[in-house]
């Protein structure tokens, strides 16, 4: 664990939530989130807060399909009525950029809790030396597999995707399916998933990303493989409507029996793998992703508590930060949901925590942090741009999938529309 601890992240995905009810400045904090297991979770612990500090919590969790709509409109009209909001890694460069952010450099260096949070998801928030947030959650991509299934057919876990293609069809049995993937367009979507296989076979979304030079570079010969591998995956060994299948999707297909292979975040795998939440969990094995030609690159995605810019309270905002990300409040939710991605130091070393996801799969927290240390911060590049650039690329990318477009074309536009975006 401690090298897991002690890994660097970054990265991201795209999201959702309404406009929360105006705070009562001294006695109320409005807290605007989208659904994911720590979410949920804190949501439920709204009264601890209140108990402990006399201040009454008021945490919407909404989904993730309008949150950036809404936050805009509150960001935009700098109504104040956010105390405290769901900030993605991802977003990051942008909001900063738009001064929708209040920088807490020093509200953070007041927390007790500071030194008990990971560097790698801390320093993820650190724009032109500022803090911007405060991570509460660091996921991994990762693969699930039914042994029983494998064994069967005489077959071993496959360590790349072309080994993945190749057992695929001597999977296909009735309504029994090889694998499904997020198919859906969107930068938390199709775009958490396909950039696992893309960088597996070297493909890029720049000439020089880390070199600085942002000229667009995904219409590639090797980026056109990985998304051939992507498309015949979904279309011949997926089931029906898969095209169309987000994590949900996923997920019950894997509890369901329907497919021998998932490749999601940890969030999602952690449910796959739980035997109190799948009847075929007890025959479900942990891998990395597949990988290729350029290696393995697992997703990464990074989420944290930021303040408005507009939020009329900063101490207040900065005291639910702080308490929300306690390792007597993660340890709680740790416990409670399925949740494995903390950044607090203490949680991933607590007893009940580890012995909690040792009777999940006692490999799941060390397959993470394997994932962990493969992992790129750039996974997904951290731009201002990045929202639109990974929506344009996710649209592309879905149309060719479901046969709207061919794929030379998807990677055509994506990379024209990259330009565009950029100014370029």
């Amino acid at each position: 664990m401690k090298h897991f601890l002690s890994t660097a992240l970054v990265a991201s995905f795209a999201l959702a939530a309404p406009l929360a009810p105006t705070a009562a400045q001294a006695e109320e904090v409005n807290v605007v989130l989208f659904g994911m297991p720590y979410t949920r979770g804190l949501q439920k612990l709204a009264g601890d807060f209140e108990a402990e500090t006399g201040i009454k919590a008021n945490i919407d969790v909404v989904g993730q399909d309008v949150f950036e709509n809404r936050i805009t409109l509150t960001f935009t009209g700098g109504s104040g009525d956010i105390d405290v909001v769901h900030t993605p890694v991802i977003q990051v460069q942008r909001w900063v950029a738009a001064d929708w952010l209040k920088p807490i450099t020093s509200e953070v260096d007041a927390m007790a809790v500071k030194d008990d949070i990971m560097a790698g998801p801390l320093d993820a928030y650190n724009v032109r030396g500022e803090q911007w947030a405060v991570p509460f959650m660091a996921a991994t991509g990762l693969m699930t597999y039914r042994e029983d299934v494998l064994e069967a057919a005489g077959l071993d876990v496959p360590q790349t995707w072309e080994e993945m293609l190749e057992i695929a069809p001597q999977l296909m049995d009735g309504d029994q399916t090889a694998i499904a993937l997020r198919a859906v367009p969107g930068q938390g979507f199709n775009m958490f998933i396909f950039p696992m296989i893309m960088r597996a076979y070297g493909g890029k979304f720049f000439a020089d990303y880390v070199g600085g030079d942002l000229t667009p570079a995904i219409n590639s010969p090797e980026t056109l493989e990985a998304l051939n591998v992507y498309m015949r995956l979904i279309n011949e060994f997926a089931p029906q409507g898969a095209g169309n299948f987000n994590f949900s999707e996923v997920n019950a297909a894997a509890q369901n029996g329907q497919i021998v292979f998932a490749v999601e975040g940890t969030g999602v795998v952690a449910q796959i793998v739980d035997p109190g939440k799948n009847q075929h969990a007890e025959n479900t094995g942990l891998a990395l992703p597949p990988g290729g030609p350029a290696g393995r690159s697992p997703a990464i995605a990074v989420h944290g508590l930021g303040i408005p810019a507009s939020a009329p309270n900063a101490e207040l905002s900065a005291k639910f930060i702080e308490w929300a990300v306690s390792p007597e409040t993660m340890i709680k939710i740790a416990l409670s949901e399925p949740f494995a991605n903390f950044t607090t130091i203490p949680v991933a070393e607590n007893a009940d925590v580890v012995a909690k996801y040792e009777k999940v799969h006692p490999e799941f927290l060390q397959v993470q942090a394997d994932a962990l240390n493969l992992a790129i911060g750039h996974y997904r590049p951290l731009l201002p741009e990045w929202p639109a650039l990974g929506a344009a690329i996710g649209e592309n990318i879905n149309a060719a999938v479901n046969g709207l477009i061919s794929p030379e074309e998807a990677l055509e536009n994506a990379e024209a529309e990259m330009a565009d975006i950029l100014g370029q």
